[in-house]
């Protein structure tokens, strides 16, 4: 199974109908959040397996405490390019679980952190790179997934934060 993170209104990365359920409760939480412009197209990450993202929340949790990071559940979430302290939980129509959100700005900053710890790279191109190799070296594919998650999240999440949108986790 894979997951993708996509930058946009929830639509983009829940469809029409859940994802309009998912904004309503976004905007009504937080509505100074800024609708996404109707000229710009969604981004979506390149795919990695869902099993990426336990395996991120895992190793982060094995070096720092980063709940914008290890607290958020893949089924319904995403971040939100406003200050938050902790992650929030929103009830959205039609959804047995509520949403979770967090914030875009200390996403960020725990994957930083998280990267100085570690030794992964912060710089765009380096990342680019790091992504690249995994997609076109096939023995890679299933190695490393929380590096691989890691560059996707740290990339999109820098995509969110430039243009001022929000971020989503999407299981495909």
């Amino acid at each position: 199974m894979g997951l993708t993170f996509v930058v946009g209104d929830a639509r983009a990365a829940f469809g029409e109908s859940f994802g309009a359920a998912v904004d309503a409760a976004l905007r009504a939480r937080f509505p100074a959040l800024a609708p996404a412009p109707a000229h710009e197209a969604a981004y979506v990450s390149d795919e990695v397996h869902v099993s990426g993202w336990r395996a991120l929340q895992a190793r982060v949790g094995s070096v720092m405490q980063a709940l914008h990071i290890t607290a958020i559940d893949i089924y319904l979430a995403g971040y939100v390019p406003l200050p938050l302290a902790a992650i929030e939980e929103l009830p959205v129509a039609n959804a047995a679980d509520p949403l979770q959100v967090g914030s875009v700005e200390t996403l960020l900053s725990e994957l930083r952190d998280f990267a100085s710890r570690v030794s992964l790279p912060t710089d765009e191109v380096e990342l680019m790179g790091l992504a690249n190799r995994y997609l076109e070296d096939d023995a890679l594919i299933d190695a490393d997934l929380d590096v691989q998650t890691f560059v996707q999240v740290f990339l999109s999440a820098k995509q969110a934060a430039a243009l001022g949108m929000a971020l989503w986790i999407r299981q495909a």
